[in-house]
Formats: C-alpha cells, structure tokens, sequence
C-alpha cells in the first residue's frame, strides 16, 4: 500500500478512536482557562494537592511541570484499571491536557516513573 493511499486510513482510525470516549492529550507551555481539573508536579515527586473533584462526564485535566524531574499523570479506575491516555511531563514548564469522559466515583491520579510511587491522589467524580 502506498502512502497515499495509508494517509487517509490513519486518519479515519484516529477520529474514529477519539470518538470512542476515550482520552486525548496534547502538550503546550500554559494550562488552558476550560481545564476542569489543574494537577502540578511538585518538587518532593508529590502532585500540589492529595485530592481534586470533578463532575461526571467529559472532564478536561491539565497537568503541569514545576518540579526539577520529569513526570507524567495516568488516572486509575477504582477497581485498579488504569484508563487509556496519559499526559507526558518531560521538563519544568511542560503543561499537558487531557480530555476523558468519567463516571461519578473515586479515581487515583498517578505517576508512573520508577520511584515516583508518593506521587497519588485522588480524583472525586460526583
């Protein structure tokens, strides 16, 4: 198959995995004023806060980097499984968002780095 011809076909799986309800991300230098849920990496590898809230349904968080170390954000369902799409923290300053639709309960906010296990909080969805 040729490029031309693959370049649509990736295109249609991409719109048609974003409308699944699924996360998006994207990453920039500034947390956007819709955010509905801001985190920030802190020094100390902790997130600014030991719990956020939300209300149900399509919830837009963004994260930040103010930390000297890299890091990223994946949300946990209470029953352990973590859900898709995560935001990357690479360097002081990164700001990333993501857009993912939840159900009312109780999610973790996490860190995947190795020895970055401290870094949780809890997400309250009503």
């Amino acid at each position: 198959m040729t490029l031309r011809f693959l370049a649509p076909l990736v295109l249609a799986g991409a719109l048609g995995l974003a409308a699944c309800g699924g996360g998006s991300s994207s990453s920039g230098d500034t947390i956007p004023a819709d955010a509905d849920v801001v985190v920030k990496a802190i020094d100390g590898i902790k997130w600014d806060q030991s719990s956020y809230s939300a209300q149900a349904g399509e919830v837009t968080i963004a994260a930040e980097n103010v930390s000297s170390l890299p890091h990223n954000l994946h949300i946990v369902a209470a029953d352990g499984t973590q859900l898709p799409g995560m935001i990357d923290l690479p360097n002081r300053g990164r700001v990333g968002t993501m857009t993912v639709t939840l159900a009312a309960g109780e999610y973790t906010l996490i860190c995947t780095i190795p020895g970055h296990n401290n870094m949780k909080a809890t997400l309250a969805v009503s």
